[in-house]
């Protein structure tokens, strides 16, 4: 298994992979979780149910904010 994140990643905080998003309207809607792989992230999203989808980007956890790639 490949690592979730870089070294430099971690000296910044940032965890780079697949977000699982609650999406509503506005988008991108609200974190629900991370993953190092795109298959992990959609059975994640598909256990969750309607209205969770998959998207690459970058996710701060000691600010809970993300970015969208």
């Amino acid at each position: 298994m490949e690592p979730l994140q870089t070294e430099e990643a971690v000296k910044t905080g940032w965890v780079t992979g697949w977000m699982v998003l609650r999406v509503k309207q506005d988008l991108p809607g609200d974190f629900v979780s991370i993953h190092a792989h795109a298959a992990e992230a959609q059975a994640a999203a598909h256990q969750r149910g309607p209205g969770h989808q998959v998207f690459h980007g970058r996710y701060h956890a000691s600010g809970g904010e993300f970015i969208v790639d």
